[in-house]
Order: C-alpha cells, then sequence, then structure tokens
C-alpha cells in the first residue's frame, strides 16, 4: 500500500472558469500508471467553485457517484428529472447504472 498524502493529490480544473479541482488518482492529464484507482473505488475529487461556476452537462454510466458538500451550495439537475439543492452536510448519490447525464452548479454566493 502507498500512502499519499492531500499535498500530493493532481491538480486540475479550470480556474479561469470558476473550478479547482484536486484528484486523488490519475486524471486527465495527470496520468499515474501505479494510481488509478483504489479497489472499486476510481475516482476521488476534492472540487471548489466560484459563485456561478460547475459543470455543464456530461454523461457517466455504471458508477455511483457520491457527492458532500462542505460548504456553499450545489445545484443538480440530470437527464432523470432531478432537482435538488446539496447543501452543507448533506451528502447526495447518482446512481447512473446504464447512464445519466447530468449537470452541477455552484448557485450561492459562497466559494
Amino acid at each position: 500500500m502507498d500512502v499519499r498524502r492531500s499535498a500530493e493529490r493532481y491538480p486540475g480544473g479550470d480556474p479561469q472558469a470558476g473550478i479547482e479541482s484536486w484528484h486523488a488518482f490519475s486524471f486527465g492529464p495527470h496520468y499515474d500508471p501505479d494510481n488509478l484507482r483504489f479497489g472499486a473505488v476510481i475516482a476521488c475529487n476534492e472540487e471548489r467553485l466560484a459563485p456561478g461556476a460547475g459543470f455543464d452537462e456530461h454523461p457517466h454510466s455504471h458508477t455511483e457517484i457520491i457527492t458532500w458538500v462542505v460548504e456553499g451550495e450545489l445545484s443538480h439537475r440530470d437527464s432523470m428529472g432531478e432537482l435538488t439543492r446539496v447543501r452543507p452536510g448533506d451528502v447526495q448519490r447518482l446512481s447512473s447504472a446504464a447512464g445519466v447525464r447530468h449537470v452541477e452548479r455552484n448557485d450561492s454566493d459562497t466559494p
């Protein structure tokens, strides 16, 4: 087992679009063949979204997505007709099964 501290995570996101990301596993241009996953966990990302910033509609399939908001507020909309607000301390689970598309945005005034 290889212990990796939070400071060793891969930076990502799009700072000009108000998105800062840190990835615990290989992601996008930060490819590390020795750090692709941990068992069934394929991603563990910390995202900070500036007010109004977020992720446009994008697909997922055969994945369970867990979202935990620490501060601010996240608006979630998906192709199954769900529209929710995830607030600090809330946990949301999105089961993408055979496929789902979703949008996530920071619609609050808090980063």
